[in-house]
């Protein structure tokens, strides 16, 4: 009882807003209560990403391309500190070591988007199959549907196979986390 009473002061002291107070004295850590997120310009579903991901291709549209994938804020605030097991802590990184993942990332999404548009835009194709060669897998704050194999139909009929990178969905919405395969 003293231990509250002093954490009671100690927190008032400290002009601590009720919630803050209350969860100090239930030992919850504010950094670890889920946070509110929401993808900008995410999909409402995987075919409704998947079917952009064509359009863009056939468009030969870099832009509409890059804006399927998540953002640098959305990475390394969100997908990257939530990729860890269900139940677990959010991780944490210094900001060097984000800004270097998010670098590694991009840089070969980036690459990634111009073999695509090389390969594949400019021309006609459809979907016929969606796989996730690495299975889905739900992580503390996503689920991941990671590295897609989509067996494409060319222009003249015939069965091609494209392995590009993960898709993370997030309340009900969907962008790609990188086009890069491992």
């Amino acid at each position: 009882m003293a231990r509250r009473n002093a954490a009671l002061v100690f927190a008032v002291c400290l002009g601590l807003s009720a919630p803050a107070l209350t969860n100090a004295l239930a030992g919850v850590q504010s950094e670890d209560a889920a946070p509110q997120f929401h993808f900008t310009n995410g999909e409402a579903s995987i075919d409704s990403l998947i079917e952009k991901f064509r359009q863009a291709l056939v468009d030969k549209d870099k832009n509409l391309l890059r804006s399927l994938r998540v953002t640098e804020d959305e990475y390394r605030n969100f997908i990257m500190p939530g990729s860890v097991d269900e139940g677990r802590p959010r991780a944490q990184y210094t900001e060097q070591a984000s800004e270097y993942f998010w670098g590694i990332l991009n840089g070969r999404s980036i690459y990634s988007e111009a073999n695509l548009l090389h390969d594949f835009g400019g021309h006609e194709i459809k979907f016929t199959k969606v796989e996730y060669r690495k299975g889905v897998q739900k992580y503390r704050d996503y689920t991941a549907y990671k590295q897609l194999i989509l067996t494409v139909e060319n222009e003249n009929g015939e069965p091609e196979v494209m392995k590009i990178g993960s898709i993370a969905e997030v309340d009900g919405q969907f962008k790609f986390i990188s086009f890069v395969r491992d």
